[in-house]
């Protein structure tokens, strides 16, 4: 920042010179010194979460093309923006998602009030009003009782879908889709189904989100299955978690066309191949099991005694962890090495008649 006037070079003096020199290094060092504390405030800001300086773009409205000339600089600036096509991008279709449009519409007729005498009929205009409504019912099944000559007696049968449950499909559903997919908490789920009227204990709400699921297990095998017979990569990763209480591990297994996670306590070779195949319970014992075993270094002692069972299936995990304690094989190493040639055997030979490439196991 100069100084705000000028003193011609014949009348300045010694000491004049020395005061423009040090008023000049103080306006520097007080520049200075206002950047830092601009920094240091909206790092304050940042850091007790108030609302720093806001970023606020200057305002160039856009060249008009009458005004431009070929080989302006002003061309070479728009070369750089987005030509606008009239399409919208990627994103934007994404975001104009159209939403579903209900189904079965009730119809209501609504007629004008006081209709003059001879007022001619043009027919209907449609005006749609979407509604949702949380009605709480309770279904009372009166279940016959019948005895039979021979004492017995006979129930009439709840329909399968309330079998087990004292809460209806649509209610379990409901509680389900807000705990999982929306991330209602368990108590403010509670306390919600209170306030529509639902009759319904903390307890008994847990064991509606925790139990009796097996049919969704199920259909998360089926995913893994159908993802390893259809594509033809997989992706692999894990990370630490903790369930009831316990450190353990999260895999994910899939690819661009399908997800797939478990939960396990280890993050082992044998856990992985193990994950992989869940959707079996068969384990074979042959020739490729025993290279498997060479390749890693097996000692040549248990290597003969599996060679005297090659070709053995075996149905489960629990008899072939059986064989070994027959076995005599105790070293917690070595039945690790033995179960993973098991597993990454049973889990690349071609199963029904289409066999999954070895390269895809290959990991760190």
């Amino acid at each position: 920042m100069p100084f705000p006037f000028d003193i011609p070079d014949n009348e300045k003096s010694e000491l004049i010179s020395k005061i423009l020199k040090y008023t000049t290094r103080t306006q520097e060092e007080n520049a200075q010194l206002k950047e830092r504390v601009n920094i240091l405030e909206q790092e304050i800001h940042r850091l007790k979460g108030l609302n720093g300086k806001p970023d606020i773009k200057p305002n160039t409205p856009k060249n008009d093309d009458s005004s431009s000339k070929p080989g302006d600089d002003n061309d070479a600036g728009a070369g750089h923006q987005k030509r606008d096509t009239g399409k919208p991008d990627e994103r934007t279709k994404k975001k104009r998602k159209k939403p579903p449009k209900p189904s079965n519409p009730i119809r209501k007729r609504v007629a004008p009030v006081n209709i003059p005498e001879g007022s001619e009929y043009k027919g209907l205009n449609l005006y749609g009003v979407q509604e949702i409504t949380f009605t709480v019912s309770l279904i009372q099944y009166e279940l016959e009782h019948w005895v039979t000559p021979d004492g017995d007696s006979i129930y009439g049968r709840l329909p399968e879908s309330v079998q087990g449950y004292h809460f209806g499909p649509e209610l379990r559903s409901y509680v389900l889709h807000q705990h999982h997919a929306c991330g209602v908490t368990e108590q403010q789920l509670l306390e919600s189904l209170w306030d529509r009227g639902v009759s319904i204990s903390a307890g008994e709400l847990s064991n509606l989100l925790t139990l009796n699921h097996d049919d969704f297990h199920a259909e998360k095998d089926d995913l893994l299955t159908t993802g390893l017979f259809h594509c033809p990569y997989l992706q692999v990763d894990d990370t630490g978690a903790r369930h009831q209480g316990q450190n353990g591990y999260c895999t994910f297994i899939g690819s661009p066309e399908f997800a797939w996670f478990g939960s396990t306590e280890s993050k082992s070779r044998e856990n992985f191949l193990s994950l992989l195949h869940r959707p079996w319970t068969t384990l074979v014992l042959n020739e490729h099991a025993m290279s498997y075993l060479e390749d890693h270094n097996c000692p040549a002692k248990w290597r003969k005694v599996f060679q005297e069972c090659l070709c053995v299936h075996f149905f489960n995990r629990e008899s072939w962890d059986a064989f070994l304690d027959d076995c005599g094989l105790t070293k917690p190493r070595l039945r690790q090495k033995a179960s993973e040639a098991m597993l990454y055997l049973s889990f690349t030979t071609p199963i029904r008649n289409k066999p999954i490439r070895k390269k895809c196991l290959k990991f760190g």
